[in-house]
């Protein structure tokens, strides 16, 4: 069997073949008079004419001598063409099979006939290439067997089996008919920072990136819940947005970095009017796409048409996890428990944590059938309002079924006192090492304390919807482009990055001025790559006291002999894409930067005095372009 690349070098072999006799296999224009799934459905009202045009991708080619029957799709549909050397120019019929292969884009002209299986069929006059194909497709039967490869080439993964792409067609189906269900209630849709300065509204890590003009670092929004609420502080009684979130997180069945929420808002309701909300949502979503009150995940029939189960958290754990007095069981006790359920927990973490991950572990599989979990403990979301006959509840319900985890809702907290308290709870845990926290926002209490009415908010995770709805186990299932490791070349690990800091010696520098410019060097670095540098920000002592935690790359310090040599390094090291900061003469004598540009830009480059160049990257390439210099003495 032939490899890729000797496929790949014949097909460039017929792509040259076009282009020495003029033909461009890539026109702008397209001759298109139907669709195939057009052509199909009119092809009675259709065969009589004598020149159709229609496209698409060739998915089969049969030649049986003096004539080659095709398979296009275009998309709508399938259908079959055929090119006959007794009816088409012996050159053009010849020019087909010569340089035609499967998963190239053609356009056929012909008349309609059916063939003596009376299969609906063009009979080509002439074609034209649209796309040469220069890489072959996966083998119809056998595809992609590789699922990490179908993730990372999912291009190839819809084009070659139709259930995966009816699977994406669904979900966008069902973002169509919640917004719509949305949209029909009063809500309005709108669009919150997808930057944001600080990282609230959810207890997530957040990713973060640095913005080159402001030069201030920004975190990738972890949920849009503060902004919704300061909306409804502003008159807003109904909004909501459906948008990419970003939580720098683990990766499983269920969790992807990227992946896609709805949240909303509505003044004057509670948990248990939101509740009823999301039954009749899901109701009409079930019967939307089924036509029916019911469908099947994981081989068990998920009934929609009934009233939803309701139960509340701690009960769920008594049923299940067999604990007895979760409301008052220790933290020795929990652990035990913890143990003897299987469940891998570590000692230290806050309660809550650990009654999560035995629900998690025990109880959340065993709710098939869409059911409400309520009342949880108030360590579980700071942003809840407290239940007023059990104010060490708070008024929150999850939705779960088919073990999904699918909504999570409760009535808001718009007590500024109250949530001022909760972020000093959430800070506190923050000192203590816990990165799963919600900060204190002081921007979002100024707000709340202008009046904010009740409100009720609801967020609903899409692709886990998405999962349930199409019966799969892996939220990359219903993800187009989800989360991957880059492939790395030769199966290597990839590899780390350092710094090299170079100092010019005859520059003449003071030792202070030698420590400044390493430190003016690593500094401009850290602006440039913001908390990317750290594994972590801090760790803790045994007696919980915070240590800044140093960045995770090594860095070196180095000499040149000329100031020649380090515009050198500078311009080779960026030529290759590495980091570069750079510290002059003008850099040290003043601190004012306007005054260092004025005095820049009155030199040419070559003018220019380096006191110090910094580069940063993978391991090897900084070390090969700084081998040269020795080690700073």
């Amino acid at each position: 069997m032939a490899s890729i690349e000797e496929i790949r070098n014949t097909r460039l072999e017929k792509l040259k073949i076009l282009n020495e006799k003029g033909i461009n296999a890539y026109p702008i224009k397209t001759k298109r008079d139907y669709s195939l799934a057009e052509v199909a459905e009119k092809f009675e009202k259709l065969e009589g004419k004598d020149d159709v045009s229609v496209v698409g991708r060739i998915i089969s080619l049969r030649p049986q001598g003096g004539l080659v029957f095709i398979t296009l799709d275009d998309g709508t549909a399938h259908f079959q063409a055929l090119i006959k050397k007794d009816l088409v120019n012996s050159d053009v019929f010849d020019l087909f099979s010569s340089t035609v292969d499967i998963g190239d884009f053609v356009a056929v002209s012909g008349s309609l006939f059916l063939t003596k299986r009376n299969e609906k069929t063009v009979e080509v006059k002439s074609w034209t290439m649209l796309a040469k194909s220069l890489r072959p497709l996966p083998e119809k039967w056998h595809g992609l067997q590789d699922v990490e490869e179908r993730f990372r080439r999912r291009y190839l993964d819809l084009l070659m089996s139709s259930e995966v792409k009816d699977r994406f067609v669904l979900r966008s189906k069902l973002v169509t008919e919640i917004r719509s269900f949305y949209n029909a209630d009063g809500y309005i849709e709108v669009e919150t920072p997808r930057l944001q300065t600080l990282a609230g509204g959810a207890t997530a890590r957040p990713f973060v990136t640095h913005h080159n003009a402001l030069g201030i670092d920004f975190n990738l929004t972890i949920a849009q819940e503060l902004y919704l609420k300061k909306l409804v502080v502003g008159g807003f009684n109904k909004v909501y947005e459906i948008g990419r979130k970003f939580r720098n997180e683990g990766i499983d069945a269920t969790h992807n970095p990227e992946f896609t929420m709805l949240e909303s808002q509505e003044s004057y309701a509670d948990a248990l009017s939101q509740r009823q909300f999301i039954e009749k949502l899901f109701k009409y979503l079930v019967k939307k796409l089924f036509n029916t009150d019911s469908f099947l995940y994981d081989g068990n029939k998920i009934e929609f048409g009934n009233d939803f189960a309701v139960i509340t958290f701690y009960d769920l754990l008594r049923r299940f996890a067999l604990i007895e007095n979760p409301e008052s069981i220790t933290r020795e006790q929990l652990l035990l428990k913890a143990n003897q359920l299987g469940v891998d927990v570590d000692r230290v973490e806050p309660m809550e944590k650990i009654l999560d991950a035995i629900y998690k572990k025990t109880c959340r599989p065993k709710l098939v059938q869409p059911t409400f979990i309520i009342d949880y403990p108030l360590s579980f979301n700071p942003f809840a309002k407290r239940k007023e006959d059990t104010p060490e509840l708070i008024d929150r319900f999850q939705l779960v079924a088919g073990g999904i985890e699918l909504v999570n809702a409760f009535s808001e907290l718009n007590n500024p006192i109250d949530q001022a308290e909760r972020y000093l709870e959430q800070d506190k845990k923050s000192r203590k090492g816990d990165k799963d926290i919600s900060p204190s926002d002081k921007e979002y209490l100024e707000a709340m304390e202008y009046g904010m009415p009740p409100n009720g908010g609801i967020g609903i995770g899409i692709d886990r919807l998405a999962m349930l709805f199409s019966d799969v186990k892996n939220v990359k299932e219903v993800i187009l482009f989800p989360t991957l490791k880059p492939k790395e070349e030769g199966g290597g690990k990839k590899e780390r990055k350092i710094g090299v800091a170079v100092i010019n010696k005859s520059a003449g520098l003071a030792p202070w001025q030698q420590l400044n410019t390493v430190a003016h060097l690593s500094a401009s670095l850290g602006a440039r790559k913001g908390k990317s540098l750290f594994f972590q920000e801090e760790i803790q002592t045994k007696d919980e006291k915070s240590i800044a935690l140093n960045i995770q790359n090594a860095l070196m310090i180095k000499e040149a002999k000329s100031n020649s040599d380090l515009a050198e390094l500078a311009r080779v090291a960026r030529e290759a894409g590495l980091l570069v900061t750079e510290f002059t003469r003008e850099m040290l004598v003043t601190t004012d930067d306007k005054k260092v540009i004025a005095a820049t830009k009155l030199k040419n480059l070559n003018e220019i005095e380096y006191l110090g160049v910094l580069v940063f990257g993978e391991k090897t390439a900084v070390e090969k372009l700084t081998e040269k210099f020795g080690l700073f003495a």
